[in-house]
């Protein structure tokens, strides 16, 4: 584990997984873009969250992906790392492989496969942090997790230091702002929002980070956001935002037969490919692989913002 913090304040990606065609990590395509990253000035990169298709691997794909990017950051920023099981068991072993590999935070789901209560959401995480000396970062994402974890719950945890932060994607603000509001008084704690169009709020509302997926594309832009609005430049600000906001029609580039997640990731993901010289990625199956002319249309999106100058849309 690197000696820098680990719940950096500002912008931390959470990192496309590139694959070989045999559906492992590429290790190559993934280090060229771990060094774009840290080039571009971002505070912290997360391996295999949702962004990098935590669900499309294996535990030993999983853990060589973190492995990847631990090397290929070689301590120049800190690594997160995606926690996630069916129960709590399984999400404990997933956080010590995860540790083991060099992760020096651990982004925790709650259990998938059941509603827990608040109570028993407060025993899975503690049980997570016990099995791990790195920090665990909650993961509140209620479209791919049974319910939002309450405002009530991080507090208490954080409180009793078992966790040292979380992130926020829930696409709620109002729920952000609360919990964030309800951690705020726990001395170190971080609070995160996975951001992409409202990411010049995420301050404003309480937040210290943002863990933004089109970080991938333009970090630059992402870390022209964060320095303008530590020195309260508001027009800078707005302007980085503006990119985000153009970037954001690539969400809307059709891919037949693909669910949302699917056309959202892999836009993400062919951007990224444009951005880095790269070949048209792959995605990991079952989802569906990016077509030539889909991969034309976000290549057409992308070229202009990556061109621009961070603050000058």
């Amino acid at each position: 584990m690197s000696p820098l913090d680990p719940l950096p304040p500002g912008i931390v990606t959470p990192l496309v997984t590139f694959i070989t065609e045999g559906g492992e990590p590429d290790a190559d395509a993934m280090t060229r873009h771990v060094n774009y990253q840290i080039e571009s000035g971002i505070h912290g990169l997360l391996a295999v969250g949702s962004t990098g298709e935590l669900g499309s691997f294996t535990s030993d794909q999983r853990v060589r992906a973190i492995e990847i990017v631990v090397d290929a950051a070689a301590g120049r920023v800190p690594v997160w790392a995606g926690v996630a099981g069916l129960g709590t068991s399984e999400t404990v072993e997933a956080a010590r492989r995860a540790e083991s590999a060099g992760a020096d935070a651990l982004l925790v789901l709650q259990p998938l496969f059941l509603a827990a209560s608040d109570a028993e959401l407060e025993r899975h995480f503690t049980q997570v942090a016990a099995a791990s000396s790195a920090p665990v970062i909650v993961y509140d994402v209620p479209a791919r997790s049974p319910r939002k974890v309450p405002a009530t719950v991080m507090a208490s945890l954080g409180e009793q230091g078992v966790i040292r932060g979380f992130k926020d994607s829930s696409g709620d603000l109002t729920a952000g702002r609360l919990s964030a509001a309800a951690t705020a008084h726990i001395d170190g704690f971080r609070s995160y929002i996975g951001s992409e169009i409202t990411m010049d709020a995420a301050f404003v509302l309480g937040f210290q980070g943002i863990v933004p997926g089109f970080a991938n594309v333009l970090p630059r832009h992402a870390v022209a956001l964060f320095e303008a609005a530590q020195r309260g430049d508001r027009d800078a600000e707005l302007a980085a935002q503006q990119a985000f906001i153009d970037l954001f029609e690539m969400l809307s580039v059709p891919l037949p037969d693909a669910g949302g997640f699917t056309a959202a990731v892999n836009a993400i993901k062919v951007a990224t490919a444009e951005v880095l010289g790269l070949p048209t990625p792959l995605i990991g199956e079952p989802l569906v692989q990016p077509t030539a002319q889909f991969s034309r249309a976000i290549a057409d999106i992308v070229a202009p913002l990556h061109a621009s100058t961070p603050g000058e849309e």
